[in-house]
């Protein structure tokens, strides 16, 4: 009788165990193809092949938003939701209170996406962005630039926000981040002593081409 018993228990525990596979089964593949929509929209967008619009970003917004529910520990998931808000929060003048509001939301979603992966640079970087435009610019931004350095510096997409960023609070950045930042600057210098057309366009942006002259023609302290 007893082993009856144990072999019931046993067969209903591998029932449950097969129920919640297939129940996971469902929902990641049920979030592969809730997140396909708002991926190829964001590219779309960054290609310029399609018109921001609040519509078609609302649904990609919702759908980003249940595959996330479906699967909270994917951060590429969390990650591109944050990047959604992000692109909403663009269509408005950056001190707008609903841009702030957008960028307030893509933070945390930022934040959220590093906790499941904490060597992204690319998600540092847009965290450092992003509070930035928002003013916040204090410990976690400097934070945020040194991580995007350290996990990324060898990236192009990652470096342009570095400079961006780098470039607007100079001044309130620790010494060993701007140490590393102008040795990055110098390795970008070609052999003919040519700056990337990136970096000389942003100094140019904010007055800065005085400082970047004098960081490629100074040695840097190891």
């Amino acid at each position: 009788m007893k082993w009856l018993v144990k072999k019931n228990i046993l067969i209903s525990a591998l029932v449950l165990f097969l129920l919640f596979a297939i129940y996971l089964a469902f929902s990641w593949g049920n979030s592969y193809v809730l997140v396909k929509q708002p991926h190829q929209l964001m590219l779309q967008w960054g290609t310029k092949k399609k018109t921001f619009s609040t519509k078609s970003w609302k649904i990609a917004a919702s759908q980003m938003q249940m595959a996330v529910h479906a699967n909270p520990t994917n951060a590429q998931y969390v990650y591109n939701l944050a990047r959604l808000y992000e692109w909403a929060a663009h269509q408005k003048p950056i001190f707008h209170k609903q841009a702030i509001t957008l960028r307030t939301q893509a933070i945390q979603h930022f934040i959220t996406a590093l906790q499941l992966r904490p060597t992204w640079p690319q998600a540092w970087a847009n965290l450092a962005m992003s509070k930035t435009l928002n003013l916040e610019f204090g410990d976690e931004v400097k934070m945020a630039l040194a991580n995007a350095m350290n996990y990324g510096v060898w990236e192009k997409g990652v470096f342009h926000k570095v400079i961006w960023i780098s470039f607007i609070n100079w001044n309130s950045l620790p010494k060993a981040l701007k140490t590393q930042i102008e040795q990055r600057i110098k390795e970008t210098v070609t052999s003919k002593g040519q700056v990337p057309q990136y970096i000389q366009q942003t100094a140019n942006r904010f007055n800065w081409q005085n400082k970047l002259k004098k960081i490629i023609n100074s040695k840097v302290s190891k």
